[in-house]
C-alpha cells in the first residue's frame, strides 16, 4: 500500500495515494437543484484538522453510506478528486479540492484503538443560543447543541398548493434559553420518529446541528437547509455535560415549558 498522505497532499494529480481520515459528517441525501441526480455529502477530516467534502452518487450511495460509519476512521485510496469552481462551497479554505466515491474507491477500516476521536472537534464551535443573533449579523454559520424539550403541533404548510412536512421543536441549551427549531422534509423522515418517541417516554434528546439556518422573520428561530447536518443524541464531552445539565434542571425546564417562554425567543 502507498505511504499515507495529508489531505493537503491530494490533489487532481496525485496518483497512487492513501490518506487516513474520519467521517465527521454524514449527509443526507438530496437532488441536484439542475438536474435529478441524487447525492450524499460527507465530510471527512485528517488528523491535521483539514476537512473535505466527500461525495457519493446514485447508485454507490447505499454501499458507501453503508460502509463508513459516522465519527469512524478509514484508509481511502485513489478516490477521484476535483476542483471547486466557486469557493463558497469549500468546506476548508485551505483545500480547494472535493472526493468523489464509488465502488472502486479502496476503503479500510483502521482499528478502533489507532484512530482518533473527532466527536469534540465536531462539537467544540458551537454557539449559545445568546450570541445567535450577533453571528446572523456578522453573516456568520453556526453550529448548536441542545435539547429538544418539546414538539409543537405543525406537522406540514403548503408550498406551491402542496403539503410540505414541516416540524417544529423547542431547543434549549445549557443558558436555559429556548429557541423553535423547524425541521424540514428529509430531516424529519430521518430523526423525527426517534425525536417524538424519545419526548412521549419522557426523555429530552440531543442535537448536534451544524450550519443551522438563522430566521428573523417571527422572532428569532432555526430551521434546517440543504447544507444542514443534524446529529441525534451525539457523543462528545460537550454533549455529556448537556445531558447531565437536562437531568439536573428538570424542574427550570418544565417552568419554561408551563410559562411558554419559548413564544417570547
Amino acid at each position: 500500500m502507498e505511504a499515507e498522505v495529508p489531505i493537503l497532499s491530494v490533489t487532481p494529480n496525485t496518483r497512487p495515494w492513501t490518506c487516513r481520515v474520519t467521517v465527521v459528517e454524514k449527509q443526507n441525501v438530496r437532488a441536484a437543484k439542475a438536474s435529478p441526480i441524487k447525492f450524499m455529502p460527507m465530510i471527512l477530516m485528517d488528523s491535521a484538522g483539514t476537512r473535505v467534502q466527500a461525495t457519493a452518487f446514485q447508485g454507490d450511495i447505499e454501499g458507501i453510506d453503508q460502509r463508513l460509519t459516522l465519527y469512524s476512521t478509514y484508509l481511502v485510496s485513489n478516490a477521484y478528486v476535483k476542483s471547486i469552481s466557486d469557493m463558497r462551497f469549500c468546506v476548508d479554505g485551505a483545500y480547494p479540492y472535493v472526493w468523489s466515491f464509488t465502488r472502486r474507491t479502496m476503503i479500510q477500516d483502521v482499528v478502533e484503538e489507532e484512530g482518533q476521536d473527532f466527536r469534540q472537534l465536531a462539537e467544540a464551535d458551537t454557539t449559545p443560543f445568546s450570541d445567535i443573533y450577533a453571528s446572523y449579523m456578522r453573516d456568520e454559520q453556526i453550529n448548536v447543541l441542545a435539547a429538544v424539550v418539546k414538539k409543537l403541533p405543525r406537522t406540514f404548510v403548503f408550498s406551491n398548493a402542496k403539503q410540505k412536512p414541516a416540524w417544529d421543536v423547542v431547543l434549549l441549551d445549557a443558558q436555559c434559553i429556548p429557541v423553535t427549531f423547524t425541521m424540514w422534509e428529509e430531516f424529519i423522515t430521518r430523526h423525527g420518529g426517534e425525536i417524538d418517541q424519545c419526548l412521549q417516554t419522557g426523555d429530552f434528546p440531543l442535537l448536534l446541528i451544524n450550519r443551522a439556518a438563522i430566521n428573523l422573520y417571527q422572532g428569532l428561530t432555526l430551521s434546517t437547509h440543504f447544507d444542514c447536518h443534524v446529529v441525534l443524541n451525539p457523543d462528545g464531552e460537550r454533549a455529556l455535560q448537556l445531558k447531565k445539565w437536562v437531568s439536573d434542571n428538570r424542574d427550570k425546564i418544565n417552568d419554561v415549558l408551563l410559562a411558554k417562554k419559548y413564544d417570547e425567543a
